[in-house]
């Protein structure tokens, strides 16, 4: 991970790989998608080596959602075009829709889940996401926002660093 602010680095060093998460849901999230060491069976088809010296930061919101989307197993995924195959390859039994934007959704039977890509610039859609009564749990990852939509679940928001 590329240290842009050590500030804010440290300010959420504690918030990292689970620690202080009580959830049972929020921690196999975080511990199973977000911190997962291990790798995956499509990571030497979608990630050759020179795209992952290229483009780190990309290549890792790009593996995030491949493991989201594996993770989730949604039925239904809208998302710009560019992260179709990463996303298909993470769960071939969606159905992918193109979208524009800075948002990518995921329906299925876990609930609803709504990614937000570039959060610093999308600052005031994030604080929207997260005040809607629908909401339950959010993780600010810094560039990225996940909200989840899942009535079963008790409200929280949680900072992670990733």
């Amino acid at each position: 991970m590329l240290i842009r602010n050590p500030f804010i680095w440290l300010r959420r060093f504690r918030h990292r790989c689970g620690y202080g998460i009580h959830s049972p849901f929020a921690f196999s999230l975080v511990t199973q998608v977000l911190y997962c060491p291990g790798r995956y069976y499509a990571d030497d088809r979608l990630y050759p080596l020179k795209d992952r010296m290229l483009h780190p930061r990309l290549t890792a919101v790009r593996r995030l959602m491949f493991r989201l989307a594996n993770h989730w197993q949604p039925t239904v995924i809208s998302a710009p075009a560019e992260f179709h195959p990463y996303l298909h390859e993470g769960c071939r039994k969606a159905q992918l829709q193109v979208c524009q934007g800075p948002m990518l959704t995921f329906e299925g039977n876990r609930g609803n889940m709504v990614v937000l890509l570039d959060l610093q610039h999308n600052h005031e859609t994030w604080q929207k996401l997260k005040n809607e009564p629908q909401t339950t749990v959010t993780f600010d990852l810094y560039d990225l926002g996940l909200a989840i939509f899942n009535p079963k679940l008790q409200r929280q928001h949680y900072i992670i660093n990733w």
